[in-house]
C-alpha cells in the first residue's frame, strides 16, 4: 500500500490522523510509514518537514523506495491510529519561498529565455542557478516583475496532465519525466514540474527580495528570500541602518556618503599609523653584521615593519635578516636581498630554529621558535 501524499493536494493541512503501516528500528533509530501523510519528504532542493506524531518529534522524512519514512525517537505499534501535526510556521515559510522561487524562475524564463538548472532552499536564503548571464539591470527588472506578480495575487494551481496533454505543454523541468508529472502553474507567469507544497495565491508570498547575484558556470547564481524571511532580512538591515545613522549623525539618505567619508579618513589614518610604526621599528633596530649580511632586531614589529627596515639596508648587504619577538617567545622574521636568491638561506634558518615560512627568490617571511638571545648566540658564534 502506497502512502497517500496529502501534501501534494492539501498543503494547508496542519493536523491529521493516520494509521501506522510499518515501523522499523535501524541502528537505534525508528522509521515509521503511515497510510497517509502531510509531511513533505526531502526532495527537489527542499528539506523535509518537521513536526510531531502522537507528541513524538519527527526528525526527518525521506522517500525510501515506494515508502515515505518518518524518522522518530520512538517505535510505534503497527496498525494504531496516530495524531500528526506539522511544524506549520516552518512549512509556510518554505511554501512562501518555494512559490517565490517559481515566480523568479518563471519571469527569467519568459523574459530572457534562461532555465533554472539548480535550486537549494537554505534556512534563510534560496540559491538558484540559471543557464545564462544576467546584468544588474536584468535583475532589477526581474525583481520588479516578480513583486508585481505577487501584488496581482495570481492563482497557483496544481495539475496532473496525461502523457498526451503533457506533449502539448510548454513547462519547465530539470528532469526528463514522462509520467506521473505534477505541474505547478502560476497563472500567466510559470508552469513547472514540482513535488513540493505551494501557496494558493501569489499574494501569500508577500514579497521577494533578490539579495545577490554572481556569474556562475557561464550562467548566473542568484540568492533570494521571500515572505516572512524577506521581512526579517529588511528588519535587520533597517536596525543596522538606524544604528549607523546614530553613530555618524547622518540622515537616512546620507548614510552611504557618511560611511564613505569615515572609510576614507580611516584609510588615511591607517597609512599614517603604518608609516609611524615602520619609523619606530627602524629607530629601535639593533644591528649586527657578519660575512656581508645584516642581522637586525627590533620590538613590536609585524612583517610590514620588518620589510620596511629591510628595504632601508638592502642595497648595502648581501642579505638582510630582520627579527621581532613574538608573544609566545619565538620571533617573526623577514629575509630579503637585492642580489642573491635566498631560498636556501631561508630553509637553513627554518631548519636551525624550528621555523616555518617562505616566499619568493628575493623575499621571504615567517616565524622561528627561538628567542632573540638564542638567535644571536647562533649567529655570532
Amino acid at each position: 500500500m502506497n502512502t497517500v501524499k496529502l501534501y501534494e493536494n492539501e498543503p494547508y493541512i496542519k493536523k491529521f490522523f493516520a494509521k501506522v503501516i510499518s515501523c522499523e528500528e535501524r541502528n537505534g533509530e525508528y522509521f515509521t510509514v503511515l497510510d497517509k501523510t502531510a509531511f513533505f519528504p526531502e526532495g527537489g532542493g527542499q528539506s523535509a518537514d518537521k513536526g510531531m506524531i502522537n507528541g513524538v518529534s519527527v526528525l526527518d522524512v525521506q522517500i525510501n523506495g515506494e515508502n515515505i519514512e518518518h524518522k522518530t525517537e520512538k517505535l510505534f505499534e503497527v496498525g494504531v491510529a496516530v495524531e500528526c501535526e506539522i511544524d506549520w510556521d516552518t512549512r509556510f515559510l518554505r511554501m512562501q519561498n518555494h512559490t517565490g522561487e517559481h515566480i523568479v524562475s518563471g519571469v527569467i524564463h519568459r523574459n530572457f529565455g534562461y532555465n533554472n538548472v539548480g535550486f537549494h532552499m537554505g534556512e534563510n536564503v534560496i540559491t538558484l542557478d540559471v543557464d545564462g548571464p544576467l546584468t544588474e539591470e536584468n535583475i532589477a527588472f526581474t525583481e520588479r516583475e516578480v513583486n508585481k506578480a505577487i501584488y496581482d495575487n495570481r492563482i497557483v494551481k496544481i495539475h496532473y496532465p496525461t502523457a498526451d496533454e503533457l506533449s502539448s505543454l510548454d513547462y519547465r523541468s530539470k528532469l526528463d519525466l514522462t509520467e506521473n508529472i505534477r505541474l505547478v502553474e502560476i497563472d500567466g507567469i510559470d508552469l513547472c514540474a514540482c513535488c513540493a507544497p505551494h501557496v494558493a495565491r501569489t499574494g501569500e508570498v508577500g514579497i521577494v527580495k533578490i539579495l545577490s547575484f554572481i556569474p556562475y558556470k557561464k550562467g548566473t547564481r542568484i540568492e533570494m528570500t521571500a515572505g516572512a524571511l524577506a521581512l526579517e532580512d529588511y528588519r535587520q538591515l533597517h536596525t543596522s541602518g538606524k544604528r549607523i545613522m546614530n553613530l555618524l549623525s547622518a540622515k537616512r539618505d546620507e548614510i552611504y556618503e557618511a560611511v564613505e567619508h569615515v572609510v576614507t579618513e580611516l584609510g588615511s589614518e591607517r597609512a599614517k599609523n603604518k608609516n609611524l610604526l615602520s619609523q619606530l621599528a627602524f629607530l629601535q633596530l639593533k644591528k649586527y653584521e657578519k660575512d656581508g649580511c645584516l642581522y637586525a632586531f627590533t620590538e613590536n614589529a609585524g612583517y610590514d615593519e620588518l620589510r620596511f627596515c629591510s628595504n632601508s639596508f638592502i642595497e648595502n648587504y648581501k642579505i638582510c635578516y630582520m627579527f621581532s619577538p613574538a608573544d609566545d617567545g619565538g620571533c617573526l622574521y623577514t629575509v630579503a636581498s637585492g642580489k642573491e636568491n635566498i631560498k636556501e638561506k631561508v630553509k637553513e634558518l627554518n631548519d636551525k630554529f624550528n621555523g616555518r615560512g617562505g616566499g619568493r627568490d628575493f623575499y621571504a617571511q615567517g616565524k622561528v621558535n627561538a628567542s632573540q638571545e638564542e638567535i644571536l648566540k647562533e649567529i655570532l658564534n
